[in-house]
């Protein structure tokens, strides 16, 4: 059997746009953007420090995007910025307890969704889609890079 890569590639896209999709409508409903959703998400439920550059990092989102979303939190008294210990430039996005319970109502309904999926899919083929998911990500950069120069 020949593996026909255009297949595979479009019907993998198609479901990486079909979640991205669903997060998006998702969100439409919070009255907030993409971008400060998961921003939101950062901060509430993933553990950890996290500064503005993480974040960017994390979810591929502009430097400029990240800063925007996190001056308007700022001001709104939701997040303040905390030095990191042993650098002078980066520094911690923190929540207030006001922003953390603001955070929370904005992202635990969703993470309690995630949580429901995956409740109900194997540990083994969580991990299984996960590793080969990473593979691929993983490959396709160094194809894409090689590419690009």
């Amino acid at each position: 059997m020949t593996l026909n890569y255009k297949e595979h590639a479009e019907a993998i896209n198609r479901k990486i746009k079909e979640l991205v999709g669903m997060y998006r409508d998702t969100v439409k409903h919070l009255n907030i953007s993409e971008s400060e959703f998961w921003i939101w998400y950062t901060l509430v439920s993933i553990d950890g420090e996290h500064t503005q550059q993480d974040i960017c990092t994390m979810w591929s989102l502009p430097k400029q995007t990240v800063n925007t979303v996190i001056t308007q939190m700022r001001i709104k008294k939701y997040a303040y910025l905390e030095a990191k210990s042993g650098t002078r430039k980066h520094k911690t996005v923190r929540l207030t307890e006001e922003g953390k319970k603001y955070g929370e109502a904005l992202v635990l309904p969703i993470t309690l969704a995630e949580k429901k999926a995956f409740d109900k899919i194997s540990t083994e083929e969580i991990s299984l889609v996960t590793k080969v998911f990473g593979k691929y990500i993983e490959i396709l950069r160094r194809e894409f890079n090689a590419t690009a120069t």
